[in-house]
C-alpha cells in the first residue's frame, strides 16, 4: 500500500476539512500519507520536523472519524496551545492536566463520560473529538483510566514519542508507563510522533510500546507499524548569527531598526529566557518603534484568558510580534511567521524554536544575537541541568563558526548528539553534506573573514590564567580578558576563607613579557575558542546570592604554558 499516493475513499473528504476547518489548501512533506494511514486504523510511527504539521495528520483525521481521538503530550504549555488552537477552529476537544482548575477538570470529566454514553453534553458546540492529557494523567490516576476505557477510542496519539526512549535526549520515566496501552487497549492504533527519532531510539521506542515490525509508508504490507519520514532540512529557513551589544538598550534599538528593515509588517516571535525579560523585551520593541513593532507577551504566568486572547490576537495581525518564553509556540500552525529571533540555550532548542518560521513554505530567517560573553551567562542558567554545559559548549561552537554552512552544523551536531543519520537532512534535489547556499556563512563574502596568528596571544592568556589560579584566585571571563590586556593594574581577588578577600597582582612583563595586543570583542571570541577546544574550562561557584562562572586553565593548558616566549615565537 502507498499511502501517499494510492487513492482513498475519504482522500476527498480529508482536504475538505482541511480547507473548511483549518484554512489549508494543500498538504506538506508526509502529511497526506500519514492521515491516510491514520484513516486505515493502522499502528504509525511519524518523524517529520520541528513545523513540519505533526499535529495536523492526527486532529483532520479525527474529524472524520467515529470516537475520540486521545492525545497523550508531555508539555502542558503545548497542550494547552493546542487546546486553544482547535476551539479558533471550532473543533470540540478537552484537556486533563495536574494543574488544571478543580472546576475545568470536573466538566471536562463529566462530558468525557457522557460521550461514554452516547450523548453530548448540553450547552456545548457538540461531540468532542479529542481529549488531550500528560502521560502522567494516565499512570497516577485510576479513575481516568477507567473511564476512557469505557470511550470509543478512534486511536492513541503519543507526542514527543521520543520522550519513551531512555535513548533519547529528553527521556521521561513516567512515558515508559505507556506500554500499558497496547495491553489494555489492544485493538485501538497508537500513533508516535517525533521531531528527532534515529535508529536505536525507533527500536526502543516500538520495543516498550509493543508495537508491530516497521513497514515503510509508502510501501506498507498489510500488518506492521507504518514509518513515515521527513527531512529535517527547511530551506525556506535562512539561519543568520548577529553580534549582539553589550548594552540591553543597544540590543532593543538593533531588534527594532532589524524589524522595521527586513520585516516591519510581518508576523515573529521573539524567544526570550525568562518571564521577566519577555515583558521588557516587548515593552522596549513597542516604545523604541513608536508602537510600529506591535507586541504581546507570553509566559507561564499569563492567565489562561489573557492566552487566549493573545492566540487570537496574533492570529488576526493585532499582535504582531510575541515575545515569549519557549512555552509559546508549541503546536501552534500558523503559517507566516517570518522571523524568529533566538537566544537559545541549545542547538535542540534553536532547531525546535526556528521551526516555529515559514510553515507556509515562504521564506523565512531565524536570527540568533550572540555575544561571546553569552557563554558564561548561560553556563550559569543551566549549571543544576543534565548535559547543560555541553549543550552550551555546542550552542557556542555554532554562534563561533564563520565559514561552516548553518544546515551541515545541525547535521553533524544532530548525528553526534542523537545518532541521527546525517542522511536526514538530505532533501530530493541536495545531499546533507552540500552547503545551503543561503545561511550567513554561505553568503558571507570571503574577505569578510580576516585570519590572523593568536598563537602568542594564547600562550599569553594560559600563562594569566595559570598564575591567577596557582595563586588561589578566581577570574570571569571578561576579568580574564581585561587582566591580559593590562586593564585595571594587573590587580586580581584571591578569597582566603575566614580572613576574606585579598587583592593580589600580576606583573604581565615578568610572567609573559606583555600584554595581550587585540581588543576586548577579539580577545573574548578567543578566550571562547580556547574553552571550545580545551586550553580553557569553565566553573560554577554558587554564591548566597548568584551563580558565578570562573575561567580557569583546561587540560589541554600545560601543553602550552610550559613554554617559554621564544618557544612560541620561534
Amino acid at each position: 500500500i502507498d499511502y501517499g499516493h494510492d487513492v482513498f475513499e475519504w482522500g476527498k473528504g480529508l482536504k475538505d476539512q482541511m480547507k473548511r476547518v483549518f484554512g489549508i489548501d494543500n498538504f506538506r512533506l508526509c502529511q497526506e500519507g500519514v492521515c491516510n494511514a491514520n484513516m486505515d486504523g493502522r499502528d504509525i510511527v511519524c518523524v517529520m520536523p520541528t513545523g513540519g504539521g505533526k499535529s495536523l495528520t492526527y486532529q483532520l483525521p479525527a474529524l472524520l472519524s467515529a470516537g475520540c481521538t486521545l492525545v497523550i503530550s508531555p508539555l502542558i504549555s503545548l497542550i494547552t496551545d493546542q487546546i486553544l488552537h482547535l476551539r479558533e477552529a471550532g473543533v470540540e476537544a478537552v484537556m486533563l492536566t495536574g494543574s488544571m482548575p478543580k472546576e475545568e477538570k470536573q466538566d471536562a470529566m463529566r462530558r468525557l463520560r457522557l460521550l461514554a454514553d452516547g450523548k453530548v453534553a448540553p450547552g456545548t458546540g457538540g461531540v468532542v473529538k479529542l481529549c488531550y492529557f500528560t502521560p502522567e494523567k494516565l499512570a497516577n490516576d485510576k479513575h481516568f483510566l477507567g473511564l476512557i476505557q469505557r470511550l470509543y477510542e478512534t486511536r492513541f496519539v503519543i507526542d514527543e514519542a521520543h520522550c519513551l526512549s531512555s535513548l533519547g535526549h529528553d527521556f521521561r520515566h513516567d512515558y515508559q508507563k505507556l506500554h500499558i496501552l497496547r495491553k489494555q487497549f489492544p485493538r485501538v492504533p497508537i500513533m508516535a510522533l517525533s521531531a528527532t527519532c534515529p535508529p536505536l531510539v525507533l527500536k526502543d521506542l516500538v520495543k516498550t510500546l509493543g508495537l508491530p515490525p516497521i513497514v515503510d509508508g509508502y510501501n506498507a504490507d498489510d500488518e506492521g507499524t507504518v514509518y513515515f519520514t521527513s527531512p529535517l532540512y527547511r530551506k525556506n529557513l535562512h539561519y543568520k548569527v548577529l553580534a549582539k551589544p553589550a548594552k540591553s538598550a543597544e540590543m532593543y534599538q538593533l531588534m527594532v531598526d532589524y524589524i522595521l528593515e527586513h520585516h516591519p509588517n510581518d508576523t515573529g516571535i521573539v524567544y526570550c529566557f525568562s518571564r521577566k525579560e519577555s515583558e521588557i523585551v516587548a515593552q522596549q520593541l513597542k516604545e523604541l518603534s513608536q508602537n510600529r513593532i506591535r507586541t504581546g507577551t507570553y509566559h507561564a504566568d499569563v492567565a489562561a484568558a489573557q492566552k487566549e486572547s493573545l492566540h487570537k490576537a496574533w492570529r488576526n495581525g493585532s499582535v504582531r510580534v510575541v515575545c515569549a518564553t519557549i512555552a509559546f509556540g508549541l503546536g501552534i500552525d500558523k503559517g507566516d511567521v517570518r522571523f524568529v529571533i533566538h537566544h537559545s540555550k541549545s542547538l535542540e532548542g534553536f532547531y525546535q524554536e526556528s521551526g516555529r518560521a515559514g510553515r507556509d513554505g515562504k521564506d523565512s530567517d531565524c536570527i540568533l544575537y550572540y555575544r561571546p560573553q553569552d557563554g558564561t551567562n548561560l553556563v550559569s542558567m543551566v549549571a543544576t541541568e543534565r548535559d547543560g554545559q555541553s549543550k552550551i559548549l555546542s550552542m557556542l561552537e555554532f554562534a563561533e563558526d564563520v565559514e561552516q554552512c548553518r544546515k551541515i552544523q545541525f547535521a553533524t551536531y544532530f548525528s553526534q548528539s542523537s545518532n541521527l543519520s546525517i542522511a536526514s537532512w538530505s532533501t530530493s534535489d541536495a545531499s546533507a553534506l552540500q552547503r545551503c547556499g543561503h545561511c550567513d556563512n554561505c553568503i558571507r563574502p570571503q574577505d569578510t573573514v580576516h585570519r590572523s596568528d593568536v598563537t602568542l596571544d594564547t600562550w599569553r592568556i594560559l600563562k594569566v590564567a595559570t598564575f591567577v589560579n596557582r595563586s588561589g584566585g578566581k577570574v570571569t571571563l571578561s576579568g580574564l580578558a581585561d587582566l591580559a590586556r593590562g586593564l585595571g593594574g594587573g590587580k586580581f581577588e584571591v578569597n582566603q576563607g575566614k580572613r576574606g578577600k585579598m587583592k593580589c597582582s600580576l606583573d604581565l612583563e615578568a610572567e609573559c613579557g606583555g600584554k595581550v595586543g587585540i581588543d576586548k570583542t577579539e580577545i573574548e571570541h578567543l578566550l571562547i575558542q580556547l574553552i571550545l577546544q580545551k586550553y580553557l574550562d569553565v566553573e560554577y561557584h554558587q554564591t548566597a546570592y548568584k551563580g558565578i562562572v570562573y575561567i580557569v586553565p583546561g587540560q589541554l593548558a600545560p601543553t602550552l604554558v610550559h613554554l617559554g616566549k621564544k618557544d612560541i615565537e620561534a
